[in-house]
């Protein structure tokens, strides 16, 4: 089950009072491309987008862009807060229930195609799917109305805004 926050600030004060993990998704968007990742093996992993859990002393904007550097080798500046919202789920093994922030990077054209990247003992292999409909599981396609929606104020289409300043850091296979 997905509730959305009014505020950042009032998903975080929930997750606090009832002691939630808090996690951050990252949308990356390249013309009419989303950003998603399939693990090798799979696994039953699923498609993803980067994400990550916030840690001690760290707010979601800065977990939003070290888990981008630490998954995919990107280093984006500047992630656009989207939308806070709590998702609660009766996976195989367990019940979850956290608090996930869902920020927006623009990607520069120069962004490969696709590519491989090696994290925390796993390897996830990057590539481009559409924008519009680009079949996320683990319900992470809950921001992706906030993220169409932010595209559309800023350039009045779907496409992303001007790529953010940033670069590619290393790491691609």
């Amino acid at each position: 089950m997905i509730t959305f926050y009014d505020s950042q600030a009032q998903a975080r004060a929930d997750a606090t009072a009832k002691e939630l993990r808090e996690k951050v998704l990252c949308f990356v968007v390249r013309g009419e491309g989303l950003l998603v990742f399939d693990h090798i093996p799979d696994g039953g992993a699923g498609v993803q987008v980067v994400a990550g859990g916030v840690e001690a002393g760290e707010t979601p904007d800065q977990t939003a862009i070290r888990e981008l550097w630490e998954e995919s080798g990107l280093t984006l500046a500047d992630p656009q807060y989207l939308v806070s919202y709590r998702w609660e789920a009766q996976l195989p093994d367990r019940f979850t229930r956290q608090v996930c922030h869902a920020y927006a990077f623009a990607a520069p054209p120069s962004t490969p195609d696709a590519w491989q990247h090696h994290a925390d003992g796993h390897l996830f292999s990057f590539r481009w799917a559409e924008l519009k409909s680009p079949a996320l599981d683990w319900e992470m396609d809950a921001a992706l109305p906030y993220l169409l929606e932010s595209l559309s104020k800023t350039n009045g289409t779907a496409s992303p805004p001007t790529p953010l300043a940033g670069r590619l850091g290393g790491g691609w296979s």
